[in-house]
C-alpha cells in the first residue's frame, strides 16, 4: 500500500492527537475534578477533530455519512445484531483484562452525570464513527486502498486511540466489524447505531450497578467458566452468520466498492 493510500489514516490520528494537545492541557491547567467539565472537554476534542478532518484534510463527507435514507434496514439489523453478539463474545473472553483504576472511577463518575452521559452514548459514537470509519477508512477506499486494508487500518486506529489494553483489544474486533459495515453501506448510520447502543447499555450497567460492576464476572452470570466459553463460541458463530447474511443480503454501495472488493 503506498503512503497516498494510507495518509488518511495517518493525518487522521495526527489530528486527534492535536486536538488531544489543546484539549488535555486545558484539563492540566484548570486542576479539575468536574466531571462535567473533563465531558465537556473530551467532546470538544472529538468535535474539534472532526472539524479539522472536514476543513483542512477534506476527507470526511456528511451528506453521504449521514445518508438515512439509503440504509436497507432489514439486512441493516442483521448487522447490529452480529456486533451485539460479537461484542458480547469478546466481552467475555477479554473480562480478565481490566481497565485501569482511574479510568474505571471517571466511567463510573460520567456514567452519573448529564454531561458524562452525553459524551459516552451520543457524542463519543458518533465523532467516533466520523473519524475512524468515514475520515479513515472512507477515504482510504475512495482513494483506491483495499477493502481489507481500509476495513483493518481503521480497526486498528479505532483500538489504539482508547490508549489502554482492555478497551484496545475489545476495540479491534469491534471495529473490524464496523467496517465491514461501513464498506457495505457507504455511511455511519448503522455504524453509529451500534456504537451509540453499545456505550450505552454499558453507561446504563455502570449507572445501576456502580462499583460492585468490578466484581461482577461472566462465569457467575452463567453459573460456570465451561457455560460461559460456551456461550462465547455460540455468539461468536452467531455474529460470523449474521455478517455473512449481511454481506450477501445487502447491496454493496458504489462508492466504497467501486475500486475493488474483499
Amino acid at each position: 500500500m503506498n503512503l497516498h493510500k494510507l495518509s488518511p489514516a495517518i493525518l487522521t490520528l495526527l489530528v486527534f492527537l492535536l486536538a488531544q494537545g489543546v484539549g488535555v492541557p486545558l484539563l492540566l491547567i484548570t486542576g479539575t475534578t468536574s466531571v462535567a467539565l473533563f465531558s465537556l472537554v473530551l467532546m470538544g476534542i472529538n468535535i474539534l477533530a472532526v472539524l479539522a478532518c472536514y476543513f483542512l484534510l477534506h476527507n470526511i463527507r456528511f451528506t453521504s455519512a449521514f445518508d438515512i435514507s439509503s440504509v436497507r434496514w432489514w439486512p441493516g439489523m442483521l448487522a447490529i445484531a452480529s456486533c451485539i453478539f460479537g461484542a458480547s463474545s469478546i466481552a467475555i473472553l477479554t473480562e480478565k483484562v481490566e481497565l485501569p483504576q482511574a479510568m474505571q472511577e471517571m466511567s463510573l463518575a460520567m456514567s452519573n452525570d448529564f454531561c458524562g452521559l452525553l459524551a459516552i452514548v451520543l457524542i463519543g459514537p458518533v465523532t467516533e464513527e466520523l473519524l475512524f470509519r468515514e475520515a479513515i477508512a472512507g477515504e482510504m477506499l475512495r482513494r483506491g486502498a483495499s477493502p481489507w486494508a481500509a476495513i483493518i487500518v481503521s480497526a486498528l486506529a479505532f483500538g489504539t486511540i482508547h490508549l489502554n489494553l482492555a478497551q484496545g483489544i475489545y476495540a479491534f474486533p469491534i471495529g473490524i466489524l464496523l467496517g465491514i459495515i461501513y464498506y457495505k453501506t457507504g455511511g455511519i448510520v448503522l455504524t453509529s447505531l451500534f456504537h451509540i447502543l453499545n456505550n450505552g447499555i454499558n453507561a446504563a450497567l455502570l449507572h445501576i450497578v456502580g462499583e460492585d460492576i468490578a466484581d461482577m464476572s461472566y462465569k457467575e452470570w452463567f453459573g460456570g467458566a465451561g457455560i460461559a466459553y460456551t456461550f462465547m463460541v455460540l455468539f461468536a458463530a452467531l455474529c460470523i452468520l449474521l455478517i455473512k447474511l449481511f454481506w450477501s443480503h445487502y447491496q454493496p454501495c458504489k462508492e466504497t466498492t467501486k475500486s475493488s472488493s474483499p
